[in-house]
C-alpha cells in the first residue's frame, strides 16, 4: 500500500492487486511467441549467409588459391632461378677447365708429334691422344691402295695378319678419297671382312678420319664409341700438317701381282686419284662436295617424296624433277669439264638415298652417267 499526499492534504489510497491466472498465461504466450519469432529469425539469417557463402565462396576460394599458388610459383621460380643460375657458373667453370684441359692436351699431342723420331713413334702418340675423344681408335697407314695397321687403343684384338686391299674396304676408299670425315657402320660390306674381324663386327657407327698431307692420304684413323668428331677432326689435321713437315719414310716397293689382279673398272677413282694433277683433284673434291650438297638438299626438302619413293622402291619417279635437275647442273658442271670425272652424284644418290640398295632408285631410273 502507497500514500502520497496532494495539495489539498487529502490521503488518496492506491490498492495493486497481485497477478492473477489470466495474466501470466497471456505473460508466458508472448514470451512463447516472441522466442519463437527470434528462432525463425535465426533461421532466416542463417539461410541467408548460407546462400552469400554459396555464391560467393567459390570465386573467393578459387582467387585465394590463385594467389597461394601465384605466391609458391613465384617462391619456387625464384629458387630454381638462383638454383640454374648457380648449376650454369658450375658449368661455366667446368667447360673452361675442359677447354683449358682440351688444349693442353692437344698442345702436348702437337708437341710430341713434331718430335717423332720414326713413323711407330708418330702412329702411337697419335692413337694415345684420342684417349680424350673417344672410346677405341685406331691407326690405318695407306700404302700403295692398301690399308696397312700400325695402332690401336681399347681394341682386344691382337693385330691383322696382313695388309687390307683399300678396294675391299669401301669406307676406307671414300675417306681417302674425298680426303673429308665419313660415317659408316661396323659392318663388312663397309670396313672389309678383315678390318670387320679386328675392329669387332656390330650394328653401331664408326668413324674414320683421313690425315691429309700435301702428298696425299698417308693415314686413316678409325674411332668409334662416344666419339669426339670436332677434337678427333682436328688432330687428324694436326698430325697432317706434322707429316709435311716430317715425311715419313718412303713405302716399301708395290707387289707387282696385287696391281694386276685390281679391277680398275670397279673404282678407277680409288686407282687414278694419286696420278691426277693437283687441278683435277680440287674438281673432283668439288664434284663430290656438289653431290652431297645436292642430295642432301632433297632429302631435306622433298622428305615425303623420298619417304614415298623409298616405300614404292621408285625414288626417281618420286624424285624426278629433283634428280634430273642435279643429273644436268652436275653434267654440265663436272662431266663436261673432266675426262678423269666420277659421278658423283649416283653414289650419293645410292648412298643417301637409297641407303645403298640401287634398287630403290626404280626401274626408270637412268643410271650413272658414266
Amino acid at each position: 500500500m502507497t500514500y502520497r499526499a496532494d495539495a489539498s492534504d487529502t490521503i488518496v489510497v492506491v490498492c495493486v492487486s497481485p497477478m492473477n491466472e489470466a495474466t501470466s498465461e497471456l505473460l508466458a504466450d508472448a514470451n512463447d511467441i516472441v522466442r519463437e519469432q527470434l528462432a525463425l529469425a535465426w533461421r532466416e539469417h542463417i539461410e541467408r549467409v548460407r546462400d552469400v557463402l554459396e555464391a560467393q565462396w567459390p570465386e573467393r576460394m578459387e582467387r585465394a588459391l590463385e594467389e597461394t599458388v601465384a605466391g609458391l610459383a613465384a617462391r619456387l621460380e625464384a629458387e630454381f632461378q638462383d638454383a640454374l643460375e648457380a648449376r650454369l657458373r658450375e658449368a661455366a667453370q667446368s667447360g673452361k677447365t675442359a677447354r683449358r684441359d682440351l688444349i693442353q692436351n692437344l698442345n702436348q699431342t702437337a708437341r710430341r708429334l713434331r718430335h717423332f723420331e720414326n713413323e711407330g713413334q708418330w702412329s702411337h702418340t697419335l692413337v694415345d691422344a684420342t684417349r680424350w675423344f673417344c672410346g677405341r681408335a685406331a691407326l690405318f697407314l695407306v700404302h700403295d691402295l692398301k690399308l696397312h695397321f700400325e695402332a690401336s687403343r681399347g681394341i682386344d684384338a691382337p693385330g691383322l695378319d696382313g695388309d687390307v686391299a683399300l678396294e675391299s674396304a669401301p669406307a676406307f676408299a671414300a675417306a681417302v678419297e674425298t680426303r673429308d670425315t665419313l660415317v659408316a657402320m661396323r659392318v663388312r660390306s663397309e670396313l672389309s671382312e678383315p678390318l670387320a674381324d679386328f675392329l669387332g663386327e656390330a650394328s653401331e657407327k664408326c668413324y674414320l678420319f683421313p690425315v691429309v698431307a700435301r702428298h696425299g692420304v698417308p693415314a686413316v684413323l678409325y674411332a668409334d664409341s662416344e666419339v669426339d668428331v670436332d677434337a678427333l677432326e682436328l688432330l687428324a689435321a694436326t698430325a697432317g700438317a706434322v707429316i709435311d713437315i716430317h715425311p715419313s719414310p718412303a713405302p716399301a716397293p708395290p707387289p707387282t701381282e696385287t696391281l694386276v689382279t685390281i679391277a680398275p673398272a670397279k673404282k678407277p677413282e680409288i686407282l687414278s686419284w694419286f696420278s691426277l694433277s693437283g687441278e683435277d683433284r680440287e674438281l673432283h673434291l668439288r664434284a663430290q662436295r656438289f653431290a652431297r650438297v645436292k642430295v642432301a638438299g632433297i632429302r631435306l626438302y622433298q622428305s615425303e617424296s623420298v619417304k614415298n619413293g623409298r616405300a614404292a622402291h621408285d625414288l626417281y619417279t618420286s624424285l624426278k624433277a629433283e634428280i634430273d635437275s642435279a643429273r644436268d647442273a652436275f653434267r654440265s658442271e663436272f662431266l663436261n669439264a673432266s675426262d678423269s670425272m666420277v659421278d658423283y652424284l649416283h653414289l650419293e644418290l645410292v648412298r643417301t638415298l637409297a641407303n645403298d640398295d640401287v634398287e630403290l632408285l626404280g626401274p626408270e631410273y637412268p643410271g650413272a652417267m658414266v
